[in-house]
């Protein structure tokens, strides 16, 4: 092989990276995702909007829905779906959905899309407002480990580290850390 060959061989692993550590490939051929009852990815609400408005968490509809690596995605409009559809990568969340700082930890956990965050153009969400507290001491440093982590994290049993007795995914998104709204 030539040295141009292996120049190209190195980019092209360079460039695909961040996507084979955001869905690594399990044991079983599937991806871990974290979903709600429906199939949904980030329990229906919108990926785009939260990249393109930070400070928003704005519901999807079921008729504006993608299918991405085993998860449905909604949407709020045509075009979110659209900006989805042609870039998928860009816009579904790290580390299946599930919480960012917990995959930092080796773990996986439940998730609040109000904690949603775009590190370094990546969409992160994690368990509630303590877990993201943690997470924004050191954003960029966590980011690193998380994506070490994620592909041994990835292969674990789809289930959650931690819930509390009778708690479930839906549940806690209608809490905060503080307790019930």
């Amino acid at each position: 092989m030539s040295t141009k060959h292996i120049g190209l061989l190195v980019l092209t692993l360079l460039l695909t990276a961040p996507v084979m550590a955001q869905f690594p490939v399990r044991k079983d051929g599937k991806y871990l995702q974290n979903l709600d009852a429906n199939g949904c990815a980030l329990q229906g609400y919108d990926c785009v909007a939260m990249m393109t408005m930070p400070d928003s968490t704005i519901k999807g509809k079921a008729d504006f829905a993608s299918d991405y690596e085993g998860a449905k995605y909604w949407f709020a409009s045509a075009n979110n779906k659209a900006l989805f559809d042609a870039n998928p990568a860009k816009y579904a969340p790290l580390y299946g959905g599930f919480c960012a700082i917990a995959v930092a930890e080796g773990n996986l956990r439940p998730i609040q899309v109000w904690t949603h965050q775009i590190i370094d153009g990546h969409l992160t969400v994690n368990h509630n407002a303590k877990a993201l507290k943690i997470w924004l001491k050191n954003p960029t440093k966590n980011l690193q480990v998380a994506q070490k982590k994620w592909p041994t994290v990835s292969q674990k049993p789809a289930q959650y580290d931690i819930l509390h007795n009778g708690e479930t995914q839906e549940s806690l998104a209608q809490t905060s850390f503080e307790g019930p709204k």
